[in-house]
Protein backbone atom coordinates (compact mmCIF):
# COMPACT_ATOMS: atom_id res chain seq x y z
CA UNK A 1 0.00 0.00 0.00
CA UNK A 2 1.64 3.89 -0.89
CA UNK A 3 0.77 6.52 0.78
CA UNK A 4 -1.68 8.16 -1.03
CA UNK A 5 -3.61 5.15 -0.57
CA UNK A 6 -3.22 5.01 3.07
CA UNK A 7 -4.10 8.83 3.28
CA UNK A 8 -7.65 8.22 1.49
CA UNK A 9 -8.65 4.91 3.75
CA UNK A 10 -7.63 7.63 6.71
CA UNK A 11 -9.71 10.45 5.80
CA UNK A 12 -12.75 8.54 4.79
CA UNK A 13 -12.27 6.76 8.23
CA UNK A 14 -12.82 9.86 9.47
CA UNK A 15 -16.53 10.32 8.13
CA UNK A 16 -17.56 7.19 9.67
CA UNK A 17 -18.58 6.11 13.05
CA UNK A 18 -16.58 4.04 15.36
CA UNK A 19 -13.91 3.24 12.78
CA UNK A 20 -10.92 1.50 14.54
CA UNK A 21 -7.82 0.12 12.97
CA UNK A 22 -6.09 -2.94 14.46
CA UNK A 23 -3.20 -5.00 14.50
CA UNK A 24 -4.52 -6.45 10.85
CA UNK A 25 -4.85 -2.90 9.49
CA UNK A 26 -1.41 -1.31 10.55
CA UNK A 27 0.18 -4.88 9.01
CA UNK A 28 -1.02 -3.82 5.51
CA UNK A 29 0.80 -0.07 6.03
CA UNK A 30 4.01 1.49 5.20
CA UNK A 31 6.65 1.26 7.33
CA UNK A 32 6.81 4.05 9.72
CA UNK A 33 3.42 4.86 8.45
CA UNK A 34 1.72 4.60 12.00
CA UNK A 35 4.52 6.93 13.50
CA UNK A 36 3.53 9.58 10.73
CA UNK A 37 0.09 9.08 11.41
CA UNK A 38 0.45 10.09 15.43
CA UNK A 39 2.62 12.73 14.87
CA UNK A 40 0.73 14.43 12.49
CA UNK A 41 -2.22 14.16 14.82
CA UNK A 42 -4.64 11.96 12.83
CA UNK A 43 -4.86 8.88 14.48
CA UNK A 44 -4.97 8.35 18.21
CA UNK A 45 -4.81 4.64 20.83
CA UNK A 46 -8.26 3.97 20.90
CA UNK A 47 -10.17 4.32 24.33
CA UNK A 48 -12.42 1.32 23.54
CA UNK A 49 -12.20 -2.02 25.37
CA UNK A 50 -9.12 -4.42 24.45
CA UNK A 51 -10.11 -6.12 21.34
CA UNK A 52 -8.08 -7.92 19.16
CA UNK A 53 -8.06 -9.46 15.44
CA UNK A 54 -7.65 -13.92 15.50
CA UNK A 55 -4.03 -14.65 13.94
CA UNK A 56 -5.49 -18.43 13.11
CA UNK A 57 -8.15 -18.03 11.19
CA UNK A 58 -8.16 -17.15 7.12
CA UNK A 59 -11.49 -15.64 7.84
CA UNK A 60 -10.56 -12.28 9.57
CA UNK A 61 -12.59 -11.25 13.07
CA UNK A 62 -12.06 -9.46 15.76
CA UNK A 63 -13.03 -9.95 19.49
CA UNK A 64 -13.06 -8.80 22.97
CA UNK A 65 -9.71 -9.95 24.98
CA UNK A 66 -9.87 -11.61 28.42
CA UNK A 67 -6.97 -11.40 30.94
CA UNK A 68 -5.71 -14.38 32.29
CA UNK A 69 -3.64 -14.81 35.41
CA UNK A 70 -0.54 -17.14 34.57
CA UNK A 71 1.18 -19.55 37.69
CA UNK A 72 4.25 -17.11 37.00
CA UNK A 73 2.31 -14.03 37.77
CA UNK A 74 2.31 -12.35 34.24
CA UNK A 75 -1.53 -12.01 32.71
CA UNK A 76 -1.97 -13.50 29.19
CA UNK A 77 -3.88 -12.35 27.20
CA UNK A 78 -6.99 -14.62 25.12
CA UNK A 79 -9.52 -14.37 22.45
CA UNK A 80 -13.01 -16.32 21.53
CA UNK A 81 -12.75 -18.18 18.03
CA UNK A 82 -15.26 -20.18 16.78
CA UNK A 83 -12.52 -22.54 15.00
CA UNK A 84 -10.00 -22.58 18.05
CA UNK A 85 -12.22 -22.07 21.24
CA UNK A 86 -9.58 -19.87 22.83
CA UNK A 87 -6.44 -18.21 21.14
CA UNK A 88 -3.81 -16.63 23.03
CA UNK A 89 -2.72 -12.96 21.27
CA UNK A 90 -0.32 -10.25 22.39
CA UNK A 91 -0.58 -6.62 23.65
CA UNK A 92 0.73 -5.34 20.37
CA UNK A 93 -2.54 -7.03 18.70
CA UNK A 94 -4.69 -5.57 21.45
CA UNK A 95 -4.12 -2.02 20.17
CA UNK A 96 -6.65 -0.16 18.33
CA UNK A 97 -6.19 3.29 16.67
CA UNK A 98 -9.04 5.47 16.03
CA UNK A 99 -9.21 8.88 13.80
CA UNK A 100 -7.99 11.69 15.80
CA UNK A 101 -10.68 14.45 14.69
CA UNK A 102 -8.88 17.47 16.47
CA UNK A 103 -6.07 16.66 15.63
CA UNK A 104 -6.70 16.61 11.67
CA UNK A 105 -8.78 19.99 12.56
CA UNK A 106 -5.37 21.37 14.03
CA UNK A 107 -3.17 19.68 10.66
CA UNK A 108 -5.48 21.42 8.39
CA UNK A 109 -5.32 24.73 9.91
CA UNK A 110 -1.40 24.40 10.11
CA UNK A 111 -1.55 23.28 6.79
CA UNK A 112 -3.32 26.35 5.30
CA UNK A 113 -1.80 29.17 7.55
CA UNK A 114 -5.09 30.02 8.34
CA UNK A 115 -5.36 33.29 10.77
CA UNK A 116 -7.18 33.16 14.19
CA UNK A 117 -7.46 30.32 16.79
CA UNK A 118 -8.99 27.10 16.23
CA UNK A 119 -12.37 26.89 17.65
CA UNK A 120 -14.80 23.66 18.41
CA UNK A 121 -18.51 24.81 17.12
CA UNK A 122 -19.78 21.37 17.41
CA UNK A 123 -17.83 18.78 19.55
CA UNK A 124 -16.92 15.97 17.02
CA UNK A 125 -18.80 17.71 14.16
CA UNK A 126 -17.90 21.01 13.33
CA UNK A 127 -14.53 23.56 14.12
CA UNK A 128 -13.93 27.32 13.11
CA UNK A 129 -9.93 26.92 12.02
CA UNK A 130 -9.88 30.93 10.85
CA UNK A 131 -9.45 33.35 8.16
CA UNK A 132 -7.65 32.75 4.55
CA UNK A 133 -6.87 35.91 2.18
CA UNK A 134 -9.38 36.08 -0.64
CA UNK A 135 -8.90 38.71 -3.32
CA UNK A 136 -8.02 41.87 -0.94
CA UNK A 137 -10.48 40.36 1.49
CA UNK A 138 -9.97 37.25 3.81
CA UNK A 139 -13.11 34.07 4.48
CA UNK A 140 -13.42 31.93 7.16
CA UNK A 141 -12.74 28.52 6.90
CA UNK A 142 -14.44 25.36 8.65
CA UNK A 143 -13.72 22.35 9.15
CA UNK A 144 -16.51 19.55 9.08
CA UNK A 145 -17.69 15.82 9.47
CA UNK A 146 -19.95 13.39 8.86
CA UNK A 147 -22.66 16.01 6.91
CA UNK A 148 -24.40 13.57 5.10
CA UNK A 149 -25.76 11.88 8.81
CA UNK A 150 -29.02 12.52 9.35
CA UNK A 151 -28.22 15.49 11.64
CA UNK A 152 -26.20 17.37 9.15
CA UNK A 153 -28.67 19.52 8.53
CA UNK A 154 -28.45 20.92 12.07
CA UNK A 155 -24.67 20.98 12.11
CA UNK A 156 -24.25 22.74 8.85
CA UNK A 157 -26.57 25.61 10.20
CA UNK A 158 -23.72 26.92 12.82
CA UNK A 159 -21.85 27.49 8.94
CA UNK A 160 -24.50 30.58 8.09
CA UNK A 161 -26.36 31.23 4.81
CA UNK A 162 -24.54 33.73 3.49
CA UNK A 163 -22.47 31.06 1.12
CA UNK A 164 -19.15 32.92 2.04
CA UNK A 165 -17.85 30.56 4.29
CA UNK A 166 -14.98 27.82 2.84
CA UNK A 167 -16.44 24.53 4.40
CA UNK A 168 -13.33 21.87 4.60
CA UNK A 169 -14.41 18.26 4.04
CA UNK A 170 -12.02 14.85 4.71
CA UNK A 171 -13.55 12.38 2.40
CA UNK A 172 -16.92 12.95 1.37
CA UNK A 173 -18.69 15.70 0.18
CA UNK A 174 -22.19 16.82 1.55
CA UNK A 175 -25.45 17.19 -0.47
CA UNK A 176 -26.22 21.01 -1.61
CA UNK A 177 -29.43 20.81 0.35
CA UNK A 178 -27.76 20.18 3.73
CA UNK A 179 -26.87 23.76 3.74
CA UNK A 180 -29.92 26.38 4.90
CA UNK A 181 -29.05 29.46 2.65
CA UNK A 182 -26.90 29.80 -0.24
CA UNK A 183 -23.88 26.86 -1.05
CA UNK A 184 -20.70 27.61 0.57
CA UNK A 185 -17.32 26.11 -1.45
CA UNK A 186 -16.64 22.92 0.28
CA UNK A 187 -13.17 21.24 -0.31
CA UNK A 188 -12.54 17.57 -0.04
CA UNK A 189 -8.64 17.10 1.79
CA UNK A 190 -9.03 13.72 -0.82
CA UNK A 191 -8.95 15.98 -4.08
CA UNK A 192 -5.82 18.31 -2.22
CA UNK A 193 -3.72 16.65 0.65
CA UNK A 194 -1.17 14.54 0.13
CA UNK A 195 0.65 12.62 2.92
CA UNK A 196 5.15 12.81 2.51
CA UNK A 197 8.14 13.50 4.40
CA UNK A 198 6.54 12.64 7.90
CA UNK A 199 3.60 15.75 7.40
CA UNK A 200 0.41 16.51 5.94
CA UNK A 201 0.23 18.98 2.93
CA UNK A 202 -2.05 20.54 0.93
CA UNK A 203 -2.09 21.73 -2.61
CA UNK A 204 -2.82 25.90 -1.99
CA UNK A 205 -3.07 26.05 -6.14
CA UNK A 206 -5.57 23.21 -5.93
CA UNK A 207 -7.86 24.44 -2.86
CA UNK A 208 -8.31 27.83 -4.33
CA UNK A 209 -9.25 26.65 -7.53
CA UNK A 210 -11.95 24.74 -6.35
CA UNK A 211 -12.96 27.83 -4.42
CA UNK A 212 -13.06 29.98 -7.50
CA UNK A 213 -14.86 26.94 -9.52
CA UNK A 214 -17.90 26.79 -6.70
CA UNK A 215 -18.00 30.54 -6.58
CA UNK A 216 -19.02 30.43 -10.48
CA UNK A 217 -21.61 28.22 -10.17
CA UNK A 218 -22.74 30.28 -7.48
CA UNK A 219 -22.97 32.90 -9.61
CA UNK A 220 -24.12 31.27 -12.37
CA UNK A 221 -26.99 30.58 -9.96
CA UNK A 222 -27.52 33.70 -8.65
CA UNK A 223 -26.36 32.91 -5.38
CA UNK A 224 -23.68 35.32 -4.84
CA UNK A 225 -22.78 36.05 -1.48
CA UNK A 226 -23.89 39.53 -0.34
CA UNK A 227 -20.47 41.40 -1.00
CA UNK A 228 -20.72 40.23 -4.01
CA UNK A 229 -23.82 41.51 -4.46
CA UNK A 230 -23.19 44.62 -3.54
CA UNK A 231 -20.26 45.20 -5.28
CA UNK A 232 -22.45 44.28 -8.67
CA UNK A 233 -24.61 47.04 -7.27
CA UNK A 234 -22.08 49.33 -6.93
CA UNK A 235 -20.52 48.78 -10.84
CA UNK A 236 -24.35 49.43 -12.24
CA UNK A 237 -24.90 52.27 -10.36
CA UNK A 238 -21.34 53.31 -11.61
CA UNK A 239 -22.60 52.80 -15.17
CA UNK A 240 -25.73 54.51 -14.64
CA UNK A 241 -23.92 57.33 -13.44
CA UNK A 242 -21.56 57.53 -16.41
CA UNK A 243 -24.33 57.14 -18.74
CA UNK A 244 -26.46 60.02 -17.38
CA UNK A 245 -23.26 62.39 -17.31
CA UNK A 246 -22.98 65.27 -19.24
CA UNK A 247 -20.69 65.45 -22.60
CA UNK A 248 -18.41 68.50 -22.80
CA UNK A 249 -20.25 70.13 -26.56
CA UNK A 250 -23.34 69.49 -24.47
CA UNK A 251 -22.47 71.38 -21.79
CA UNK A 252 -21.48 74.55 -23.96
CA UNK A 253 -24.41 74.32 -26.12
CA UNK A 254 -26.59 74.77 -22.63
CA UNK A 255 -24.26 77.38 -21.19
CA UNK A 256 -25.03 79.50 -24.44
CA UNK A 257 -28.59 79.00 -23.90
CA UNK A 258 -28.25 80.28 -19.77
CA UNK A 259 -25.33 82.61 -19.75
CA UNK A 260 -23.75 81.20 -16.35
CA UNK A 261 -22.46 78.24 -14.49
CA UNK A 262 -24.55 78.11 -11.87
CA UNK A 263 -27.56 78.45 -14.14
CA UNK A 264 -26.64 75.66 -16.70
CA UNK A 265 -26.06 72.96 -13.97
CA UNK A 266 -28.84 74.08 -12.12
CA UNK A 267 -31.44 73.39 -15.36
CA UNK A 268 -28.97 70.24 -16.57
CA UNK A 269 -29.82 68.59 -13.11
CA UNK A 270 -33.53 69.55 -13.48
CA UNK A 271 -33.82 67.37 -16.83
CA UNK A 272 -31.99 64.59 -15.06
CA UNK A 273 -28.52 64.78 -16.39
CA UNK A 274 -25.45 64.82 -13.33
CA UNK A 275 -22.79 67.89 -13.59
CA UNK A 276 -22.07 70.60 -11.46
CA UNK A 277 -21.13 74.17 -12.02
CA UNK A 278 -17.13 73.35 -11.87
CA UNK A 279 -17.83 70.42 -14.81
CA UNK A 280 -19.70 73.39 -17.00
CA UNK A 281 -16.93 75.74 -16.13
CA UNK A 282 -13.98 73.51 -17.70
CA UNK A 283 -15.77 72.33 -20.79
CA UNK A 284 -16.41 76.59 -21.16
CA UNK A 285 -12.94 77.14 -20.82
CA UNK A 286 -12.19 73.98 -22.26
CA UNK A 287 -13.88 75.75 -25.20
CA UNK A 288 -11.84 78.79 -25.47
CA UNK A 289 -13.40 80.62 -22.96
CA UNK A 290 -16.69 82.77 -22.58
CA UNK A 291 -15.79 84.94 -24.89
CA UNK A 292 -15.12 82.62 -27.47
CA UNK A 293 -18.55 80.32 -26.71
CA UNK A 294 -20.25 83.74 -27.32
CA UNK A 295 -18.46 84.51 -31.07
CA UNK A 296 -19.55 81.04 -31.17
CA UNK A 297 -23.10 81.23 -30.94
CA UNK A 298 -22.78 84.95 -32.98
CA UNK A 299 -21.38 83.11 -35.86
CA UNK A 300 -24.01 80.35 -35.41
CA UNK A 301 -26.82 83.10 -35.40
CA UNK A 302 -25.43 84.72 -38.84
CA UNK A 303 -24.98 81.19 -40.63
CA UNK A 304 -28.66 80.66 -39.30
CA UNK A 305 -30.04 84.08 -40.62
CA UNK A 306 -28.24 83.54 -43.73
CA UNK A 307 -29.69 80.10 -44.54
CA UNK A 308 -32.91 81.54 -43.73
CA UNK A 309 -33.63 84.08 -46.95
CA UNK A 310 -36.25 83.06 -49.08
CA UNK A 311 -33.64 81.17 -52.28
CA UNK A 312 -32.79 78.99 -49.66
CA UNK A 313 -35.38 77.89 -47.97
CA UNK A 314 -36.98 77.43 -51.41
CA UNK A 315 -33.78 75.02 -51.88
CA UNK A 316 -34.50 73.50 -49.31
CA UNK A 317 -38.06 72.65 -49.55
CA UNK A 318 -36.88 70.97 -53.53
CA UNK A 319 -34.28 69.20 -52.15
CA UNK A 320 -36.94 67.62 -49.46
CA UNK A 321 -39.25 67.13 -52.15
Amino acid sequence: MKSDALLRIILAAFDDVGRVFDHNDLAEWPQGSLETLLSIGLVRQSASGLTAPCPSCSEPHTEVVARRAGHDGTTRLFIWCPEQLRVEVTPEMCRGWEPDLDGLARAVGNCLGVKGANATVVPGRLWRLGRVPWEGKTREVLFAVRLNDRDGTSVAAHVGVGGRSVVVVPYQVPDERVWPGRVPAVVSLDRVAALGSGELTVDGVAFMQIIAEADAVAAERGELPQEHLAAKKVRRHVKETIDSMVSNEALVQAYRVHGSYRKTADALNAEGFITDRWAVERAVKAAGGPEAVRRAEDSDSVSRTVASQPRDRAQKIAQRR
